[in-house]
């Protein structure tokens, strides 16, 4: 019930406010004209659309000379070149050494405790 005094109060202050303000300003002072026009502006005809079009680029000169120069130089590793042709076959069909990734357990902090009574599965239940 506070709050409708309290808006009762204040908009009577505003409306006296608003007389006060009209009784002591000057009536026939003129308002500030920013600009002569009235009304709606003119109106322009629609400019026709433009169509914008480009040419394709031309196609690369690939013959030219610092086309070439740039071009990088296929060569053959020296080491690949004594290796035998068997030995090559071999080595491709070999198994990578590189496995102890897959052979260790995983780290302490990454296991699953399936005991926990935090397990909040539909299994413990």
């Amino acid at each position: 019930m506070h709050i409708l005094i309290y808006f009762a109060v204040v908009s009577s202050a505003l409306i006296a406010l608003l007389f006060v303000t009209d009784a002591t300003l000057e009536k026939d002072a003129q308002a500030i004209v920013t600009t002569q026009r009235v009304g709606l502006p003119e109106s322009r005809p629609p400019q026709p659309a433009t169509i914008l079009t480009s040419t394709p680029a031309p196609a690369p000169d690939m013959t030219s000379q610092l086309v070439l120069v740039a071009a990088p130089k296929v060569q053959a590793a020296p080491e690949l070149l004594a290796v035998e042709p068997a030995a090559r076959a071999a080595r491709a069909e070999a198994s990578s050494q590189n496995n102890r990734s897959t052979d260790r357990p995983p780290r302490a902090e990454y296991r699953q405790d399936h005991s926990s009574p935090r397990n909040f599965g539909l299994s413990g239940m």
